[in-house]
């Protein structure tokens, strides 16, 4: 694969082991990536070749609903037809000579206001014809009296019945046969109304529909009895024919006998010899199925292109990788050699060996003195160049350049050959016609033993196709295939690029975001080319309404976006240029396209978000438009919305909701409800008081909500002080009754309320206002209080400790848990939060933090209470590992103080 000149042999036999080493290495390379790219090449074509065929049966699967519906609809004309004539016999009685005539007429009004039914025949109890239509040949029904379709209704009481296709012998042609039951007043078979449909009704229909190139669409019976098909069948496949092959058999007597509504399948269509893919649709409870066919090869035709221009890409770049590394090691390999040459031949020698190589190589070699005068070329640098080696030898080498480099390249590479002996680098040269192409130029100074400069020596790569191939990936890696237009990953470079020069000079842009209304649906009842062909068409017609240094993008299927850069450095004005390109677009997608034959009209749906500063990201800005999108959509569609409306209503709901707070400290809409806390015997010891609010409009608002706004306007320190001095309140009429006079209040504290530096005030001034026993009050702090001032926070508690109040740290384990301060605060328990409680039966590591944290509390001689106890098997868990102390709904919810009351009373 990498064939070497004869004369590198003597270098491989002088160190085989590093050039074979390094070949090794980069086939393994090239071997390895061109798995790879197999691999997700592959991939992606099977990706595709899935959405193909789901497309096509969604297509098919939509087709066959609708003939089902209008087949439904015609054999439901012809079961009402026979409705109306039983209940007028079961009026008149059975033909006879006094309603013969009567009844006669009533026939005939059928089979012209019900034109789907040929004929219609009043059938005795022993089925042979008492009157039958004039059309109809009377004498022409034969005795269907001992048929099973007969005994259906004689025998078996079947109300209503259709037949397969059934040949007439009399009328020589297929009949579907519908017939419905008569009864005499007293229950008793009185007959059969038999009406006779001819495929021809059907056919009829059919041709009417418009079928794209490939579908077919097809009725048949239960029997696989061909009854009409579009387009029309050939001669040699009449109506009442058996079209379906053994396969297909098969399958459809499986899925009916599995009673299957619809199912699909592929097969060759015994028809036209077409592979297709088939919906079967059972039309009701009738024996008559809907098949709906698209041409399998056509199906697949847009796929089969991309496959082919897929593998080309592939083709393309294992072909480069290929010549790369083969150029590589010829580079590497020549370089050595070179060398090599050059060190151990005296000058003389080693001119004529390298001007040897040099015409043995695929590289253009120059050759030139110190002065830069070429000496020699090989036929190579010829071929590339244009110029015969006469025109070179004794020209200067700088003259030759392209003139795209300036003077200040090519004093850089000349230093740096200079410096370092070699130099090596993409740059663009001309050949003798004039031509630029791009070389890899590599040029090497020579030196003799004495350290003397004796020659330069370059090397050159013609690159052209590699960067004709470059383009090529470049173009399909940052641009949409279908419409030119930029992609997504491109748009969101250019985004990028956006926010910095948003940032270095304060120029605000703004990003409009393009859905294409019900787009979905042209795909589904046009298809797939119409609408990539309306795509492009609308790309074309938006790119003409921007400017030049706008950027227009296709995200997905039917969503464009739009980059509006440095606007103007006041939002104003920039959202007023959005939105007049906005209207702009939105008018001009509203205009008629002429896509084929068809002029079709399409809206679309735009949000905008202006970027006036760089506090945001480019995933930021695309979620605000992605959200004024949505809101445009929700609203009606053909719509233009900007993302700034939305927030403001959330910003407002949020003040209002802060308003309705400060009103509820003032108006004292505040509730105080308790939990019970038990012990392992189920008997209430405790319970914590929790803070409710009673909304005059919303009701109970969730502590969830208005908890972090009293902490975020500062109330909670007020509001906190109302709930510590209500608590206490009820302790001390609580301490007044024997029942309750053990019980103890949990009250919860914030660690806003305990960094107060009048805490300490509140607090003392409640318990001289309440005289509430207070070794029976207990003040729940959380992790968090002690992040911050520590030393702070254990000295008021060891003041409150003095007075005879205790501590129990809530929501152990789920904050800043360190066992540090723990040692050096003044707690008496340790609450186990609900989160870990809940997860103790199913998560082992949840498990094992409780039984961690019961363990830790017994070291520390710390009561342990576990909250959140929603079951019986969570207490057994808790008991067994030693917490006896339990809260949750379990043993109650919150509610009044009365309601403690009373089930204390009760208990």
């Amino acid at each position: 694969m990498f064939a070497t000149p004869l004369a590198v042999s003597k270098y491989i036999d002088n160190d085989p082991y590093s050039y074979h080493q390094q070949r090794r290495k980069v086939v393994a390379v090239y071997l390895l990536a061109l798995v790879a790219m197999i691999v997700i090449f592959g991939w992606l074509l099977s990706e595709q070749y899935k959405q193909e065929i789901i497309d096509a049966e969604s297509r098919i699967i939509a087709r066959a609903n609708v003939v089902n519906e209008w087949a439904e609809g015609v054999f439901a004309q012809s079961g009402q037809a026979l409705f109306g004539l039983t209940e007028l016999i079961g009026m008149q009685g059975m033909p006879d000579a006094n309603n013969s005539f009567m009844l006669q007429r009533a026939l005939d009004n059928l089979t012209v206001f019900v034109p789907l039914v040929d004929e219609i025949a009043i059938l005795d109890p022993d089925g042979h014809v008492l009157l039958a239509t004039q059309r109809g040949n009377r004498n022409g029904y034969i005795n269907i009296g001992k048929t099973a379709f007969f005994n259906a209704f004689k025998q078996n009481g079947q109300r209503e019945l259709m037949t397969p296709l059934h040949w007439s012998e009399s009328e020589q042609q297929f009949y579907l046969y519908h017939g419905r039951r008569l009864e005499s007043p007293t229950g008793e078979f009185a007959g059969v109304v038999l009406a006779s449909i001819t495929p021809r009704v059907f056919a009829n229909a059919l041709q009417q529909m418009h079928v794209y190139e490939g579908e077919s669409i097809a009725l048949i019976d239960s029997d696989s009895k061909l009854i009409a098909r579009h387009p029309a069948p050939p001669e040699s496949l009449p109506i009442g024919m058996n079209i379906t092959s053994s396969r297909a058999s098969q399958k459809r007597a499986r899925e009916l006998a599995r009673g299957e509504f619809a199912w699909s399948l592929t097969a060759v269509s015994p028809i036209d010899d077409q592979e297709r893919l088939f919906r079967i649709q059972r039309v009701s409870d009738y024996p008559m199925l809907v098949v709906v066919g698209v041409n399998f090869r056509q199906t697949l035709a847009a796929w089969r292109q991309r496959a082919w221009i897929l593998t080309l890409v592939m083709a393309v770049i294992a072909l480069l990788g290929a010549w790369g590394a083969r150029h590589y090691l010829n580079r590497l390999l020549l370089s050595y050699q070179l060398r090599q040459r050059i060190e151990e031949r005296e000058q003389a020698r080693a001119e004529a060996q390298v001007a040897a190589a040099a015409f043995e190589t695929h590289l253009g070699i120059l050759i030139t003195d110190p002065q830069g005068i070429i000496l020699r070329v090989n036929a190579t640098y010829t071929r590339i160049t244009g110029y015969r080696e006469a025109d070179l030898v004794g020209k200067y080498f700088r003259m030759f350049s392209s003139g795209l480099h300036s003077d200040a390249f090519y004093r850089r590479l000349w230093k740096r050959v200079m410096d370092t002996g070699h130099w090596e680098g993409e740059l663009w040269n001309q050949r003798k016609n004039g031509e630029m192409f791009p070389e890899w130029l590599t040029i090497s100074a020579v030196y003799s033993d004495d350290k003397t400069l004796t020659h330069y020596v370059a090397t050159l790569n013609d690159i052209s196709e590699r960067k004709a191939a470059e383009q090529e990936i470049h173009q399909l890696a940052f641009y949409d295939p279908l419409t030119g237009l930029a992609n997504r990953r491109l748009f969101i470079d250019r985004m990028g690029n956006a926010l910095k020069e948003l940032c270095r000079r304060q120029r605000c842009g703004a990003l409009i975001l393009i859905d294409i209304d019900n787009f979905k649906q042209i795909n589904d009842t046009l298809g797939h080319y119409t609408g990539d062909q309306l795509l492009q068409g609308l790309a074309q017609r938006m790119g003409q309404m921007l400017r030049d240094t706008d950027t227009l993008a296709r995200l997905g299927a039917d969503e464009f976006a739009v980059l509006i850069e440095g606007v103007d450095s006041c939002p104003e004005k920039a959202a007023q240029l959005a939105e007049k390109i906005a209207y702009k677009l939105l008018a001009t997608l509203n205009e008629p396209i002429a896509v084929g034959e068809e002029h079709l009209r399409v809206s679309g749906s735009i949000g905008i978000t202006v970027m006036e500063n760089n506090e945001h990201s480019v995933d930021d800005y695309l979620q605000q438009v992605d959200m004024a999108l949505f809101e445009a959509k929700i609203s009606g569609r053909h719509r233009v919305c900007f993302f700034a409306p939305s927030m403001q209503t959330a910003l407002l709901a949020h003040v209002k909701l802060e308003s309705d707070v400060r009103l509820a400290q003032v108006e004292q809409q505040w509730l105080l409800h308790y939990q019970p806390q038990v012990n392992h015997h189920g008997t209430i010891t405790s319970v914590e008081a929790l803070l409710r609010w009673q909304h005059p409009e919303r009701g109970l608002v969730s502590p969830g909500e208005f908890i972090p706004l009293l902490e975020s306007t500062g109330l909670i320190n007020d509001v906190g002080e109302w709930v510590l001095e209500n608590a206490c309140y009820q302790l001390s009429r609580w301490s007044q009754q024997p029942l309750l006079s053990q019980l103890t209040i949990s009250v919860n504290i914030s660690p806003l309320q305990f960094r107060d530096e009048h805490f300490l005030e509140r607090v003392q001034g409640v318990f001289t206002r309440t005289q509430a026993p207070l070794d029976r009050l207990k003040l729940e702090v959380t992790e968090t209080l002690f992040v911050e001032a520590r030393d702070d926070a254990r000295d008021k508690m060891l003041a409150l400790k003095a007075q005879g109040v205790r501590f129990s740290l809530d929501d152990f384990g789920t904050g800043y848990s360190s066992l540090a301060y723990l040692a050096h605060l003044p707690l008496d328990q340790l609450k186990i939060d609900q989160s870990f409680v809940h997860q103790v039966l199913e998560s082992p590591a949840n498990a094992a933090i409780v039984e961690s944290t019961i363990a830790l509390a017994k070291s520390l001689n710390l009561e342990v209470i576990a909250e959140g106890v929603e079951s019986n098997a969570q207490q057994t868990w808790l008991w067994a590992h030693g917490c006896h102390a339990y809260q949750g709904f379990l043993f109650g919810r919150s509610g009044t103080a009365e309601a403690i009351e009373q089930r204390l009373s009760r208990h």
